[in-house]
């Protein structure tokens, strides 16, 4: 993805539209993390030890399996609805909001496989690397609409035509990757992996309901190129074979 916004860059302004295009697409800003934040932006509330100890527990030795310096802060969001998890922050300060329904709908264990799944993408530090590609994705988007104004033939002007659809492919590849990636070191960290696969068809069962996945037809396989997570039966899958190694 830097290699290719750097590309628009040069094809719009030579060396220094390179650099001005590669110094905007790597400026992040970290996500701001506090009580009052997660409540007013999120509408997610603090969850205490006091209130949950045995999963405040887990949560403590997982962390410390995966290598944090401290546990994430723990909010849950008020929709009895939705069956979800967010992961914000990196290793050095985090948390995870986990949705009513998701409380509810699923057990101590299963709630820890999907917590082990939020932990992992802190600890690999996804946020960043997800806030840096959208990042890029925005300035090859940008770059090339800028360079679609100068008249070019052939090969330049067919780069920056397709520049935006590479790059949000590179974007969502680079997604499904890290959640491939935060499955594997979820199995780590928890002692229960069955637990956790349940807590994965438990989502895809609220999300699609009854239906049941059938071999794909070529248009539909092309289509999970731009899905942003994989679907949930290639999750257990690679779950499944990992297990058994």
């Amino acid at each position: 993805m830097l290699l290719l916004v750097a590309l628009c860059g040069w094809v719009v302004g030579g060396e220094e539209g390179a650099h001005w295009a590669v110094s905007g697409g790597t400026g992040t800003t970290p996500a701001s993390i506090s009580p009052e934040t997660m409540l007013r932006q999120y509408g997610a509330h603090r969850l205490t030890p006091q209130m949950w100890p045995a999963l405040f527990d887990q949560l403590q030795g997982m962390s410390r399996r995966a290598g944090l310096p401290r546990p994430p802060e723990l909010y849950y969001l008020p929709d009895p609805h939705s069956m979800n998890a967010y992961a914000l922050g990196g290793p050095e300060h985090s948390a995870v909001t986990l949705t009513e329904g998701l409380l509810r709908g699923m057990t101590l264990g299963e709630i820890v496989g999907i917590l082990a799944h939020e932990v992992a993408h802190i600890s690999n530090n996804d946020g960043w690397a997800m806030a840096l590609a959208a990042g890029l994705y925005r300035t090859t988007a940008l770059t090339a609409l800028m360079g679609a104004g100068q008249r070019r033939d052939g090969p330049l002007a067919l780069l920056l035509s397709s520049a935006p659809m590479v790059g949000q492919m590179l974007h969502m590849a680079l997604s499904r990757i890290r959640e491939f990636d935060a499955d594997a070191v979820a199995l780590d960290l928890v002692d229960d992996p069955h637990a956790f696969l349940t807590a994965l068809h438990k989502l895809e069962h609220h999300h699609n309901g009854d239906r049941r996945r059938q071999p794909a037809p070529p248009s539909d396989d092309m289509l999970r190129f731009l899905r942003s997570h994989p679907e949930t039966w290639e999750r257990v899958g690679t779950l499944l074979r990992r297990s058994w190694r």
